[in-house]
């Protein structure tokens, strides 16, 4: 397969991904922490239910 054929079908894979979305909403939590006024204990406790959600959706995608 031809790398640009490839590339876009990685890329299409990603978008249509749920474990990569909470990921990104994951890491942009983590920037905006700040500005949502979050504490350290609150974003712990957001990130560890995200990490929940991927490991999940991972089990869940083994069975596809």
């Amino acid at each position: 397969m031809k790398m640009k054929k490839f590339i876009p079908l990685v890329i299409q894979a990603m978008f249509n991904s749920k474990k990569f979305w909470y990921a990104v909403i994951g890491i942009l939590t983590t920037i905006l922490s700040e500005k949502f006024g979050l504490n350290p204990d609150e974003l712990q406790g957001i990130l560890l239910s995200i990490g929940a959600l991927i490991l999940g959706q991972g089990f869940a995608d083994i069975k596809k």
